[in-house]
């Protein structure tokens, strides 16, 4: 409240914006957390619903598809590849949106160091599943049946803190914060390149599903204010719209040390369902 507060009255200045959304998005997130974990350690089974892994692969690829419904834009369908790829404490990612039913493609490639948290299987194995990273990444969009493209360089630090630390009928369940800045470049045909800042602060509340063995995997509402993308952010009327972001549930889930799948929706200004196959090459943890 305090932060909306100093918004409305502040004007939302540029000058004192960016402390603003990036406490506010924090004390609602803390809030959130603790209204869903209130409700985990009630309802969620003795010893919880699942364990974390000890580890993450070398090497995971996916192929999915996604549906996108946005009324702006005459794309729907899309299929996503993606690989993450990683070596001790350091992850390279890429990834691709390519359009079925137009021409709109989206590229990104990140790579981030992790702290602490589990790492690949040569690695010591962790206690539990919290980690601590950060994490630059580089986006472009080109929407050239609009005549327009979007580039954006981030930065943003991550963390997920298993709540077992705080309660023994938490075991099982998960709390993530992040913070970051982006950087946007957009082109309109041939007009010059104009520049726009971007706020990137999230927060979502997890479990794990399955202890030993398989199936096991984990899912989580997300809160994310960034409003790049295909999913934007929330619509709402009046003063209210198009200053918070967007929603979403994901999960994943193995089938065995190779195959898993992975399901997210996600509401914002638009709405965006993706499905994919996940594989683990090689032996994996």
């Amino acid at each position: 409240m305090g932060g909306l507060v100093g918004a409305a009255a502040s004007g939302a200045s540029r000058r004192v914006i960016a402390p603003i959304v990036l406490t506010t998005v924090t004390g609602v997130g803390l809030f959130g957390i603790s209204l869903l974990a209130d409700l985990y350690g009630v309802l969620a089974p003795e010893g919880g619903t699942g364990s974390p892994p000890s580890s993450l692969p070398w090497v995971e690829t996916q192929i999915g598809f996604a549906y996108v419904h946005d009324p702006t834009f005459a794309y729907r369908t899309f299929l996503v590849p993606g690989m993450d790829l990683r070596l001790s404490s350091l992850r390279l990612s890429g990834s691709g949106w390519f359009a079925l039913n137009d021409d709109n493609a989206r590229l990104r490639v990140e790579a981030a160091h992790r702290f602490i948290g589990p790492g690949t299987p040569d690695g010591p194995r962790a206690a539990d599943g919290s980690f601590l990273e950060i994490e630059g990444a580089l986006t472009h969009q080109r929407y050239t049946s609009d005549d327009f493209s979007i580039t954006t360089g981030e930065v943003s630090l991550e963390g997920r803190l298993d709540l077992a630390h705080l309660g023994r009928t938490l075991r099982g369940s998960f709390a993530e914060m992040g913070w970051g800045i982006a950087v946007e470049g957009y082109r309109h045909g041939r007009r010059p390149l104009e520049g726009n800042e971007l706020l990137i602060p999230r927060f979502a509340f997890g479990a794990y599903v399955g202890h030993a063995g398989y199936p096991r995997g984990e899912a989580k509402v997300v809160y994310d204010h960034r409003h790049d993308g295909y999913v934007g952010g929330a619509k709402l009327p009046g003063l209210g719209s198009g200053v918070p972001g967007h929603f979403g549930l994901e999960g994943r889930l193995h089938a065995s040390p190779r195959w898993g799948l992975l399901a997210e929706v996600k509401a914002g200004s638009a709405y965006v369902g993706r499905l994919a196959l996940l594989f683990r090459p090689g032996d994996s943890p």
